[in-house]
């Protein structure tokens, strides 16, 4: 069941991840029977100090990583069950990425960043996505910069960019790492207007992991990530 009466979309089971030091040292587990559950429309954010597997949890969960043990259910599929070809439908078509560096080609324009996880879609209306694009940029507020290549933009705005690049395939789930990590204090509350903005006017449930405590707590949820597991955030 779900935490409230929208349906669940994000369900996490028992979910173990470990790593072996390649010296032959301890192994270090960084999440230990982890549950999770998110609702649909809901934003999480997820606290807690590096290296404790706040990422670790996040490409899990997107399908970029993979645990030793757990089960890892998203809009309704099943992740353990999924091929190599299904997995990359799921990363391409379910999840959208937001992450600290924004990694947009620097050779390309905007609008061709934002266009780009759409050539991996099933040939369709070209047109259409482009328009779709555009009318992202202009939700971003990048809709006069849709030629500019990257290095011609601030890092806020490369970072909105990104956030419009990732709801291009119209996923069913955000997931944010650090989002406002390489941005100063003004452009971080901008993006997180963003991110709060594309929830409510879309339903688009956000999972954001972040060290800013004022940022988290922006979000319907706060958790915390200590010895493996997540806890409700008690300041």
């Amino acid at each position: 069941m779900g935490r409230g009466t929208k349906p669940m979309l994000v369900e996490v089971s028992h979910l173990t991840k470990t790593y072996r030091a390649p010296d032959g040292s301890d192994a270090v587990e960084v999440l230990h029977d982890l549950d999770l559950r998110v609702d649909a429309g809901e934003t999480v954010a997820i606290l807690g100090p590096s290296g404790c597997g706040k990422s670790t949890l996040l490409n899990i969960i997107g399908a970029l990583d993979q645990a030793d043990s757990g089960e890892i259910r998203v809009a309704g599929q099943d992740l353990g069950k999924l091929d190599d070809t299904g997995l990359a439908k799921f990363r391409n078509e379910t999840v959208g990425f937001v992450f600290q560096l924004h990694h947009l080609l620097p050779q390309c324009s905007i609008l061709e960043n934002v266009l780009v996880p759409s050539l991996a879609l099933p040939k369709g209306d070209g047109k259409k996505r482009e328009i779709r694009a555009r009318e992202l940029l202009e939700a971003v507020g990048l809709g006069h910069r849709v030629n500019h290549r990257p290095g011609q933009l601030s890092g806020g705005e490369r970072q909105r960019a990104a956030v419009a690049r990732a709801l291009i395939n119209q996923p069913k789930l955000l997931l944010a790492d650090e989002p406002t990590g390489a941005l100063d204090r003004v452009n971080a509350t901008k993006l997180a207007d963003l991110l709060l903005d594309m929830n409510r006017a879309h339903g688009l449930p956000v999972i954001m992991v972040t060290h800013a405590v004022d940022l988290a707590r922006r979000m319907n949820r706060v958790l915390e990530l200590a010895d493996g597991r997540l806890f409700e955030y008690r300041p």
